[in-house]
C-alpha cells in the first residue's frame, strides 16, 4: 500500500471538505500528520493543479477537483437511465426529485432537480447524509443483507451527528421491515428539520439495491398523507429506471 498516495489523498480530501483555506500548521494538526510531510504533499498537489494558495499563503482545491468529477458522474450509468423519469417525478410532484446511493454508513446524493419553490435548505449533490435519517437511506438499508446489524452499527453512533431528533432502534427496525416488503420508506424531519422525504428502491439485474428515488419537500406540502399518495409514482419510476438497467 502506497502511504505516500494515501496522504495526499487525506490532504485533497480534507481541503475539499473544509469551508475556508487552510495553512501547512493546520492541516497538519487536523490531520496528524508531520508539517513538512503536508509541505511536500502540498507542493505536489500544486504541481499537478489540484490545490492552489490564496493571498494569504492558506491553500484551497482548484476546479480541477470538479472537472474530474464532472466526468465521472456524466458517465454514471444510474444517473444516466434514472434522468428522463426524475424529470417526470418533478413535474408530477412539483418538488425536489434527489437520486441516490449508499455508501458504508452514508447515503450520497448523486443527482438532484430541484423543486421550483423548495422553501427549505434540503441536501445537495455530493453532500452524505447518515442513512438512517432519511427516507432514501431506510429504504435502501431495507434491502441491505445484514440489514439489522447495519443499523445497529449506523443508530449506535448517532450521538456525533447533529440530527433534529434522536432514532430510536425498535422503531426504525420496524420501518426497516415494512420497507422491505413495499420497496419504499418515508422520513419527517429526520435530517432536516420540517423537511420530508418518501423513497422507493431501485433494483439491479441481480436483484440487489443499486439506488434510491426520493422525493422531498417542506412538511407544509409534503404531508404523510401527501406522501403516502405520490409513493406509487415514486416507485413507478424506481422500476422504469431498473428496467432501463438491464433489470427484468
Amino acid at each position: 500500500m502506497d502511504t505516500t498516495l494515501i496522504k495526499g489523498l487525506k490532504v485533497l480530501e480534507h481541503l475539499v471538505r473544509s469551508d475556508t483555506p487552510l495553512g501547512v500548521s493546520a492541516l497538519a494538526a487536523q490531520l496528524g500528520l508531520q508539517k513538512s510531510n503536508v509541505h511536500r504533499t502540498l507542493a505536489t498537489l500544486m504541481h499537478m493543479r489540484y490545490v492552489m494558495q490564496d493571498e494569504s499563503g492558506a491553500y484551497r482545491p482548484t476546479l480541477r477537483i470538479w472537472e474530474q468529477g464532472a466526468r465521472v458522474i456524466a458517465r454514471e450509468p444510474l444517473r444516466r437511465a434514472a434522468l428522463a423519469f426524475m424529470h417526470s417525478l418533478q413535474q408530477e410532484t412539483a418538488e425536489t426529485v434527489n437520486l441516490v446511493v449508499l455508501e458504508g454508513d452514508h447515503c450520497l446524493f448523486l443527482h438532484q432537480i430541484a423543486a421550483p419553490m423548495p422553501l427549505r435548505v434540503t441536501s445537495t449533490v455530493g453532500q452524505r447524509v447518515p442513512a438512517i435519517y432519511i427516507a432514501a437511506g431506510k429504504v435502501l438499508l431495507a434491502y441491505h443483507p445484514d440489514v439489522e446489524k447495519k443499523a445497529r452499527a449506523i443508530a449506535a453512533r448517532q450521538t456525533r451527528w447533529n440530527a433534529p431528533k434522536a432514532v430510536k432502534l425498535p422503531a426504525l427496525l420496524e420501518e426497516l421491515a415494512v420497507a422491505r416488503k413495499t420497496g419504499c420508506a418515508f422520513s419527517s424531519g429526520g435530517w432536516r428539520d420540517g423537511v420530508n422525504s418518501v423513497a422507493g428502491i431501485i433494483l439491479g439485474e441481480n436483484g440487489q439495491a443499486v439506488g434510491a428515488i426520493a422525493v422531498s419537500g417542506p412538511q407544509e406540502r409534503l404531508t404523510k398523507d401527501r406522501m403516502k399518495a405520490i409513493a406509487k409514482s415514486v416507485l413507478n419510476v424506481c422500476t422504469h429506471t431498473a428496467r432501463a438497467l438491464g433489470a427484468s
